[in-house]
């Protein structure tokens, strides 16, 4: 251990700095399993840079040193306990020193540490080198850390130091910057859609007396247009993010930290690439939301579903690539071309690959199956099935296990909501809540209503033994000859 810790002299009990954590971790939202592309994006950037196997970010709740996001786990050994679970005792993590004390930490052999040689870390999982940095939030509390692991034999430069502190930091104030931009968006939003739906509410009373038998029709249609605009919030939420890696990676060029062009500046340059295709991409998807028509009524047309696959695939390449998830497609032989609402077809696919992809931790490959089956022997009525999944090297084939709920109940909350008039009237729901959702919860709700307006649905199929997957079912009535 080349630099000794200490505490820094403060007048808070233990107990107290250990509120004062906690409440702020909670403030933040950081005690939950959701997916943080920022955090991601900071370990996959050290990992690069720096060329060290593995880097993880984590948080100490409680007395649980949690890693909310980590590159190259696999690397302390495949299917590994921390792979698997992402925690800790605090106590036996390195970073527990780093938090306690807000000082950075350097371990470069820890086989001859005397004190760090008998820890799990080292005797279990082979950690050799380790550097770890504090994370510190906006009012000077240090919450977690970034920490880089070797097993072999290394020594840390200053550079590298340095380089870790700032990226610690940078993604720190730029999560804690999201958080307050989605809370203030939240506060408007929903004092905007408590409006909308008294004045909606209002509206269907008055319809209910004048022209009754158009409730139906007029509901559904303003459900899909507060899905739509809750679409569009959080998709304007999203820009910051790619937005962010532009900046940040622009601002180190600038620097000229690597000298004159070099790999490691090609690097960025590419990264800086990916962002802006992937703010495009965004930005392409934001449009179209802002025209999609909100009838509900189908448009038949022919439709060569391998075709529209690829072209979901096509378009959804940078956002999978962004969380290095990898898209692969495969159809049954046989009839391709069907009469489906094109459109709508195209939209629940889209949005069910975005829940997976949001949903899922980094590196997986996200699976599409298209298949027919008939509809109790009838040639000329079948029933559309999509069947989507991800498998990952270490974490195994299905959808991730900290998302079954969530997803289960935003499934059932769709099949509720399916008659809007008697939600409404029941005031079992209020849509506004529906902004505090993730991005991946509101992706799948758009798109589970949309196969109902097909006549169709999604299911979560699958149990703690098997895989879980989501399975599209969408009626065809008539193929093309």
């Amino acid at each position: 251990m080349t630099k000794p810790l200490f505490c820094i002299w403060n007048n808070q009990s233990v107990e107290l700095k250990k509120n004062n954590r906690q409440l702020a971790i909670q403030n933040l939202d950081l005690i939950t399993d959701k997916v943080i592309p920022i955090f991601d994006e900071a370990t996959q950037t050290v990992t690069n840079c720096l060329g060290i196997p593995v880097c993880c970010l984590g948080i100490l709740i409680k007395e649980e040193y949690q890693i909310k996001s980590a590159s190259g786990l696999s690397n302390l050994g495949l299917m590994n306990e921390l792979a698997k679970t992402r925690k800790i005792p605090g106590e036996n993590s390195f970073a527990i020193n780093i938090i306690d004390s807000g000082n950075y930490l350097i371990i470069e052999n820890t086989l001859i540490d005397p004190f760090f040689s008998k820890s799990i870390l080292s005797q279990h999982y082979g950690v050799v080198s380790y550097l770890g940095v504090p994370l510190f939030i906006s009012n000077g509390l240090c919450i977690g850390c970034l920490e880089v692991i070797d097993t072999k034999l290394r020594q840390f430069s200053i550079a590298e130091i340095n380089f870790l502190m700032i990226t610690a930091r940078w993604c720190m104030a730029e999560y804690e910057r999201n958080e307050l931009i989605r809370k203030n968006t939240v506060n408007t939003v929903q004092k905007n859609n408590q409006n909308i739906i008294k004045n909606n509410q209002d509206n269907i009373y008055h319809n209910q007396r004048i022209n009754p038998h158009k409730n139906s029709l007029l509901d559904s249609e303003e459900y899909i247009r507060q899905l739509s605009f809750q679409l569009l919030n959080k998709l304007a939420q999203k820009l910051s993010i790619p937005l962010t890696s532009v900046i940040g990676m622009s601002s180190v060029l600038k620097q000229e930290i690597y000298g004159k062009l070099n790999p490691k500046q090609l690097e960025y340059l590419q990264i800086i690439h990916n962002s802006g295709q992937e703010m495009i991409t965004l930005v392409d998807e934001i449009t179209k939301l802002f025209h999609l028509k909100t009838e509900v009524h189908l448009k038949f047309t022919p439709v060569d579903l391998e075709d529209l696959g690829k072209q979901v695939l096509k378009s959804l390449e940078t956002i999978a690539s962004s969380k290095e998830h990898t898209l692969r497609l495969s159809i049954e032989p046989g009839e391709k071309v069907w009469n489906l609402d094109r459109e709508k077809v195209k939209k629940t696919l889209y949005y069910l690959l975005i829940t997976i992809i949001e949903g899922s931790r980094a590196g997986g490959e996200i699976q599409v199956h298209i298949s027919a089956r008939s509809l109790n022997g009838a040639v000329r009525s079948q029933m559309l099935k999509i069947n989507c999944w991800v498998s990952h090297p270490w974490l195994g084939d299905g959808i991730s296990f900290e998302k079954i709920n969530s997803y289960q109940e935003a499934l059932k909350l769709n099949k509720e909501v399916t008659n809007v008039v008697k939600a409404l009237e029941t005031s079992s729901l209020d849509i506004a809540e529906q902004n505090n959702y993730d991005y991946d919860l509101i992706s799948l709700l758009f798109s589970a209503y949309l196969a109902n307006l097909q006549k169709g649905n999604i299911s979560l199929l699958g149990s703690a033994e098997s895989v879980y997957r989501f399975v599209v079912s969408i009626p065809i009535f008539g193929v093309r000859n």
